[in-house]
């Protein structure tokens, strides 16, 4: 692969009240990306926008300042337009960023992120297996139609691989777990 590419993750800077009842936590969706990641030599960067109540100009200097090759975000549904926001920033810091966004809305509404014209990929489904085989698939020059689990354009249509199966509970316990 060369250089180590770098994986921008950013959570979306959505506040409603409900979210920090819960106190500030890791976000563990990340982290478990992340590891799958840097297994197969990516560097990933978790930057979690929300809990830091970081804005829109705070994770456009962000960007800027890591440079990365990917930016990943996620969205349920009350955060999706705040995610979006955040793909949209990042084609703007740099075009030739791959924009990636994963989470329970876009999992099911793949089109209406891919409609906004700033969307790459989306990962539908559980995202440690898809998003690691996607970027081995880029980084290697195959084809992304070969990856369960995603949805991109191409031209002006929208393709959808098939799903991907559940992560089961041996490969999870032995990832998180290595004993």
């Amino acid at each position: 692969m060369g250089r180590r590419k770098k994986v921008l993750f950013i959570t979306p800077p959505y506040h409603c009240g409900v979210v920090e009842v819960a106190g500030r936590w890791m976000p563990l969706t990340f982290a478990y990306l992340a590891g799958s990641l840097r297994e197969e030599g990516f560097e990933p960067v978790i930057y979690d926008a929300m809990t830091k109540r970081h804005g829109f100009q705070e994770i456009e200097e962000r960007i800027v300042e890591e440079s990365p090759d990917y930016v990943a975000t996620t969205a349920i549904t009350s955060t999706a337009f705040d995610a979006y926001e955040i793909l949209r920033i990042a084609k703007d810091v740099n075009p030739g960023i791959i924009t990636l966004i994963g989470g329970v809305h876009p999992t099911f509404m793949f089109s209406e992120a891919l409609h906004i014209g700033y969307c790459d990929y989306v990962i539908r489904g559980e995202g440690e297996l898809t998003l690691r085989d996607l970027l081995l698939t880029i980084e290697g020059g195959g084809m992304p139609s070969d990856v369960r689990g995603i949805a991109f354009k191409h031209g002006h249509r929208i393709i959808t691989t098939p799903p991907r199966c559940f992560i089961n509970g041996h490969w999870l316990r032995h990832s998180i777990h290595p004993y």
